[in-house]
């Protein structure tokens, strides 16, 4: 998927396994969530009033309804990727605002779907979360220009 359209998302395009994701790397050496990217365009000082609250109103509605992963608890020190289940199609719907941000805030990002996205060491009935198979090493990602730092939420 490619900044700026969204195909609907079906059976058979990849896996059952959904994430959002932009096209720099983080600190988990994997491409970065939409959360941890509307975090990064927060933090560079990039959101206008409206987008920032915006987007502390989508990211609230999401910690209220979506189960906190434990692997959140310490900093998520074993660098653990959450992924949507296929049952959770309502809840990537109410992406479409944060979807939106990128988009206006020219972030490239992709709906990538797997059916096998890591070992899965957390799951919950919207979620999983995977250790990864393959990370990139610091040297070789690439970063985002403009935007700087990590994110501190829940779904760095």
């Amino acid at each position: 998927m490619t900044h700026g359209s969204r195909k609907p998302l079906r059976e058979g395009d990849g896996g059952p396994y959904v994430r959002f994701q932009v096209r720099y790397y983080g600190r988990l050496g994997v491409p970065v969530g939409i959360f941890a990217a509307c975090h990064h365009l927060r933090r560079a000082g990039r959101l206008v009033p409206a987008d920032d609250e915006l987007f502390t109103q989508v990211d609230d509605w999401f910690i209220a309804r979506l189960p906190y992963p434990p692997f959140y608890a310490d900093g998520n020190t074993i660098r653990a990727v959450p992924w949507f289940k296929p049952d959770a199609a309502w809840l990537i719907a109410a992406l479409a605002p944060l979807e939106d941000l990128l988009r206006r805030y020219d972030v490239p990002y992709d709906i990538v779907r797997s059916p096998d996205p890591g070992t899965i060491i957390y799951e919950d009935d919207f979620q999983i979360g995977v250790l990864p198979y393959v990370r990139r090493p610091e040297e070789t990602r690439p970063h985002a220009p403009a935007v700087s730092g990590g994110a501190s939420g829940p779904y760095a």
